[in-house]
């Protein structure tokens, strides 16, 4: 930077004073180099070692270096939230939406003002800016008396992102990928007026890795050791008893069969909340949710021409279990009881009653041979139940097991019947035998809010029905094992979430 005028002539005593602006990006230790270049006066002593060009001994230079520390004024740390809630995870608008957080501190030692905040996201993002009072972009939330930021102060700035792109099928987000999102542009100026300007580096986002499930502990009556038994009394008359009371195995409540683990199908599915009228949903008057149904394969449909697809939707409640009664205690044995007279007293516990079990039974007994008009055949009792085999059996509308979150959806009811059977829907073959995906189902399900407050809908369980593929006029299973069994494809504890008023 040069500075000053030809000819100025600095007068006996006199300073000439200069501003130098220079932008620094760069944080660490810099030096500030001033090289000062005048000519003596005529006749004036030259000064040895000063002069600038030997053939000029007027023309005299000499430089100053001045050493400073630049700091960090501003500390920008961000987070990264996306959808959670079962409400924005199933809506096409909510769903790939994320939201920047923006935490920003003062580190100097003077009051800052911010002239412009901007997030410049990249080209596949839209940003909406969420820190104004009103619609129009206008007036800031740190405005007013919140205008200055005090030395160590801390805001904070949120930004909506929503892709540029959307998809009925979600995207795949490969755990540990990072995604750009953006840089921040902020400038400022200090109390005295000093701008200052800071462009961060480009924000981004990693995908998190899946959390690893907690290791399984063992059960409390399997792992509990057993105190041996206690040595029998002289002269007792239960010495050549083979054990004690203490000994015997006490029932223990039934537990939930578990279903054969079945096999991963190619189909991949997803619900889609298309509308639901929040506005209107009072108790016990029913409302409608219309949903999509999205399915799509991976499969290459090489053997067969076309592919052949009925789902069905299923209405999942918690099963009700009955309550198991204490058992009471079982007094010690002091005395020679009475000899038993040979019948067995029956046991005090209650079992809990599994509902689940028994649907599984009425449902198999429901599918045997009827005869042409309609009635019953009659069934020998050693004969094994039958059923038709082109009618798949639906598993029972529970859920695996109780959950607090599951159960929380019992103030939001179900209407009409606990499973409904979608159209068939086929699936042809592209270039190079390649399925065209994805398909797209809209149906709609009825609810009856049974109370007020914030309520929970479902759960939903989608499952494979059909599943035959067409070659030449004639078709044919692709899955022999879930021929007579629909197959689950993906579960739902919770759909929507919604106000319901009085």
């Amino acid at each position: 930077m040069e500075d000053g005028k030809p000819g100025l002539t600095l007068p006996g005593g006199g300073t000439f004073e200069s501003v130098v602006h220079h932008e620094i990006k760069e944080l660490g230790q810099h030096v500030l180099a001033c090289t000062v270049t005048y000519r003596l006066p005529p006749n004036a002593r030259p000064i040895p070692g000063a002069g600038e060009d030997a053939n000029d001994p007027s023309l005299v230079t000499f430089r100053k270096f001045y050493k400073f520390a630049v700091t960090n004024p501003l500390s920008v740390k961000t987070k990264v939230h996306a959808a959670k809630s079962p409400t924005a995870l199933l809506s096409l608008e909510e769903r790939d939406k994320i939201f920047l957080e923006v935490h920003i501190q003062n580190l100097t030692q003077e009051p800052m003002y911010f002239e412009r905040m901007r997030f410049e996201c990249t080209e596949d993002w839209d940003v909406e800016d969420a820190n104004y009072k009103d619609d129009d972009k206008t007036t800031s939330i740190f405005s007013g008396a919140l205008a200055i930021m005090q030395p160590q102060d801390t805001r904070q700035y949120i930004y909506i992102l929503r892709t540029k792109t959307s998809t009925t099928v979600p995207p795949t987000l490969t755990p540990g990928s990072i995604t750009p999102l953006g840089r921040l542009d902020i400038s400022w100026r200090s109390s005295f007026g000093e701008p200052g300007r800071l462009l961060t580096s480009m924000l981004t986002r990693r995908i998190p890795f899946p959390t690893a499930p907690p290791p399984a502990s063992a059960s409390p009556q399997t792992s509990r050791p057993t105190s041996p038994p206690p040595a029998p009394r002289p002269a007792s008359p239960f010495q050549n008893r083979t054990g004690s009371i203490s000994q015997i195995a006490h029932p223990q409540s039934p537990q939930i069969a578990q279903a054969p683990s079945q096999p991963q199908s190619d189909l991949d599915v997803h619900l889609i909340v298309k509308h639901i009228p929040r506005d209107d949903i009072k108790v016990e008057r029913p409302f409608t949710v219309a949903l999509q149904l999205v399915a799509s394969s991976g499969m290459p449909l090489k053997n067969f021409a076309m592919r052949k697809l009925v789902f069905a939707i299923q209405h999942l409640q918690v099963p009700k279990v009955s309550p198991i009664q204490p058992q009471p205690a079982v007094p010690e044995v002091v005395s020679p009881r009475q000899s038993s007279s040979g019948f067995s007293t029956p046991s005090s516990a209650t079992a809990a009653f599994n509902y689940a079990l028994a649907h599984q039974k009425i449902l198999d007994a429901s599918f045997r041979s009827q005869s042409p008009d309609g009635t019953r055949t009659p069934q020998a009792p050693d004969e094994a139940p039958k059923h038709d085999t082109t009618v798949p059996i639906l598993p029972p509308p529970y859920f695996d097991g109780h959950d607090e979150l599951k159960g929380n959806s019992s103030g939001v009811l179900p209407m009409g019947s606990s499973a409904i059977v979608l159209p068939p829907v086929q699936i042809s073959s592209g270039d190079a035998g390649t399925p065209t995906n994805p398909i797209v189902q809209d149906f709609q399900l009825t609810f009856v809010p049974t109370k007020p407050g914030f309520c929970r809908v479902g759960g939903l369980r989608v499952l494979l029905v059909q599943d035959k593929g067409t070659s030449d006029f004639q078709e044919f299973e692709i899955d022999q094992t879930s021929q007579t069994k629909a197959q689950t494809l993906k579960e739902y504890d919770v759909i929507a979430e919604t106000w319901v008023s009085t």
